[in-house]
């Protein structure tokens, strides 16, 4: 069983985020042009997922591929998490995941309802945290936090070092309460009873450690 699997894919994402990201991951996963990143980031890749058609070149020789169509029913990241969740991951990060298509970025947040173990999501200064259950990060006061349900209800969400604070509180897919908080006290988090949510952590200043 792994314990941490990178995916990197072939969204908008800097060397540095990947390098930041692969800190003690155990397998790198390469989702189709997210072999660029690793290329520009210096980065080992284990295995490389995708239709291809994002590479000006073929791969590397040596480096194994699972090849998929170009015709199907799932993007090369969903794909790519699948694979992930099937080598046994006890968590996943994931670089590249937004871009320039407004349709794969939505797309790839709301992809995270699907799973059910821990994924961040790696985007600039920006942390993107899948909750099921509970999550408590460290952070400094006036960081921003939002809290955007995945499921259409998310049910018993209490925080804590927020300043607008929640206890046992519901939150709506289809409603923007939970935009815009702020850290007031350090660490902080939520907790979630029934239902996913997302928790976007965006650092003022300083950037993620």
């Amino acid at each position: 069983m792994l314990r941490t699997v990178l995916i990197l894919a072939g969204g908008v994402a800097s060397p540095r985020e990947a390098q930041e990201a692969a800190v003690g991951a155990d397998f790198i996963l390469a989702a189709d042009g997210g072999l660029l990143l690793a290329q520009r980031a210096g980065l080992p890749v284990h295995l490389l997922l995708g239709d291809l058609d994002s590479l000006p070149q073929p791969p590397p020789e040596g480096l194994p591929v699972l090849r998929v169509p170009r015709e199907k029913d799932a993007t090369d990241l969903e794909l790519a998490l699948d694979h992930a969740v099937a080598l046994g991951a006890a968590e996943i990060r994931v670089v590249g995941a937004f871009g320039a298509r407004l349709d794969h970025t939505l797309a790839n947040a709301n992809l995270l309802e699907k799973y059910d173990l821990p994924i961040v999501l790696f985007h600039a200064d920006a942390r993107i945290y899948l909750v099921r259950d509970r999550l408590e990060l460290a952070g400094s006061p006036g960081d921003l936090v939002s809290l955007l349900p995945l499921t259409s209800e998310a049910r018993g969400v209490t925080t804590w070092g927020l300043r607008y604070a929640l206890e046992e509180g519901v939150l709506v897919r289809a409603s923007t309460r939970g935009v815009s908080n702020e850290v007031v006290a350090t660490p902080f988090g939520v907790r979630v009873r029934a239902g996913k949510l997302l928790l976007i952590h965006i650092p003022q200043g300083g950037g993620h450690a």
